[in-house]
């Protein structure tokens, strides 16, 4: 009976031993999911992970303010296009009206533009006017703002700034509400909205099915697809190029999903 022991002993401690070093399927991607897109990336900066995938206006924003970190980004054909919308609660249904109609006016007289133009183009400023509240309504807004260029925290004045702010501020400008913006983190982004804790998400959300479930989008506003960032060393350029890689992503986004899916994790 000893002999047994000892023998199933050795056995168990050469398995521990094996998966220590990481001794199984060469294929295998291991996914770390971080809160924010930045705390990812700054992983990879640091060695964490051996690649981040995420939207990739966030991934060039990140390379274009952080050019000492010598990372760049790479794209792939199987990552799918993907469109931006507002999202409602499914019952309220004069929002939905007033910000589609609210979309549709920007986009034709050229506000739209000027904006996308001053966070993806030439970055000339823009003077969004103030709403004059015609209609005495009030709307409460969440978005992440730790997701720059889309939203994020100023960190002179403390306020929310980005792509996303002045889109719904343009809007409630030329619809007459006003808009309150109210920084939620992402886990909780559809919860604070179903629960009714907010009335409006706009955080470059990704019109999905499954998102459809729970609540009601706006036509697209945004058509983005997914970044690969890596060292500027790294020999990973393409989704394939994962395989057996450590990759960071930001939970609950298009970036998670993408990676899962492809590699068959969920």
């Amino acid at each position: 009976m000893k002999k047994v022991k000892v023998v199933l002993a050795i056995s168990l401690i050469a398995i521990l031993m094996m998966t220590a070093v990481g001794c199984g399927s060469s294929d295998e991607v291991e996914v770390r999911r971080y809160e924010t897109a930045p705390v990812a990336l700054t992983e990879l900066v640091s060695g964490g992970v051996d690649a981040v995938v995420a939207d990739s206006p966030v991934i060039l924003e990140y390379i274009a303010n952080n050019p000492d970190t010598n990372i760049k980004a790479v794209s792939d054909d199987d990552f799918d296009s993907e469109f931006f919308g507002i999202a409602m609660r499914q019952d309220d249904s004069e929002i939905h009206q007033l910000v589609n109609e609210g979309l549709a006016i920007i986009k034709e007289n050229g506000m739209y533009d000027a904006i996308h133009n001053k966070y993806f183009g030439d970055g000339k400023e823009v003077d969004i006017p103030e709403s004059d509240n015609e209609l005495g309504m009030t709307f409460k807004a969440a978005m992440d703002a730790a997701y720059a260029p889309f939203e994020y925290v100023n960190e002179d004045t403390g306020k929310i700034e980005g792509f996303d702010p002045d889109i719904i501020k343009a809007i409630a400008a030329e619809m007459g509400f006003e808009v309150v913006l109210v920084n939620t983190a992402w886990d909780g982004i559809i919860p604070s909205l179903t629960g009714g804790t907010v009335d409006i998400v706009i955080s470059a959300m990704t019109i999905t099915e499954e998102r459809k479930q729970a609540v009601t989008f706006s036509d697209p506003y945004f058509e983005s697809t997914q970044y690969i960032a890596v060292p500027e060393d790294s020999e990973i350029n393409s989704l394939e190029g994962l395989r057996g890689k450590v990759v960071g992503v930001q939970n609950g986004t298009t970036g998670d999903l993408a990676v899962s899916n492809y590699f068959g994790l969920r």
